[in-house]
């Protein structure tokens, strides 16, 4: 066991929210920093594992709320077949690239961390697992924004992201240019 090396007392004040009041962030682009990053051997145990924590640096009305990510950044198998390793691969360099960090093996992982960058941040709702389970509802990096030299778009105004809506059953009239040809008319028959 470690002891914490300060003397410590838990108050009833500090024990009254239980936590686990995780919101996630709505579709937006946001300016995060890594706040922590921890490497872990993957669950098969043959590979490695970056726990990634990000927290909104902007815009103001986001400031401090973060969310996990979990890149499995080596792997033995890597191949084609680990579809964990052919994502979290990538995500770390273009991590790095964000942040001005070229990786390489004796990068550490506080050089990655306290740095900001702008992204986009996705939102995935809470879905089945297809095991009878659902998987909570939770956020993720969709896109990085660079500031280097070769960067090939500008970095957009932060902000949340208004997603248009897709309509469940679209009812309305074809439009009045519509070049379709009609339904052929039901032939009446003479008796």
């Amino acid at each position: 066991m470690a002891n914490l090396g300060v003397k410590f007392e838990a108050t009833t004040e500090e024990t009254e929210n239980q936590g686990g009041s995780y919101e996630p962030l709505p579709h937006m682009y946001a300016e995060l920093w890594a706040t922590a990053m921890d490497l872990d051997d993957t669950k098969d145990k043959r590979g490695t594992q970056a726990a990634i924590n990000f927290e909104v640096t902007a815009p103001e009305e986001w400031k401090g709320k973060s969310f996990k990510e979990w890149w499995t950044i080596d792997h033995a198998d890597g191949s084609a077949n680990n579809s964990y390793w052919k994502f979290g691969k990538p995500q770390l360099s273009r991590f790095g690239r964000a942040v001005g960090v070229k990786i390489g093996p004796d990068t550490d992982t506080d050089d990655l961390t306290f740095k900001t960058f702008v992204a986009e941040v996705n939102y995935q709702p809470e879905r089945p697992d297809g095991k009878g389970g659902t998987y909570k509802a939770k956020n993720q990096i969709g896109r990085f924004f660079y500031t280097d030299d070769a960067a090939k778009e500008p970095v957009p105004e932060l902000g949340v992201i208004e997603d248009k809506p897709k309509p469940a059953n679209d009812n309305r009239a074809p439009a009045a240019n519509d070049n379709s040809k009609p339904a052929a008319a039901a032939k009446k028959t003479p008796w």
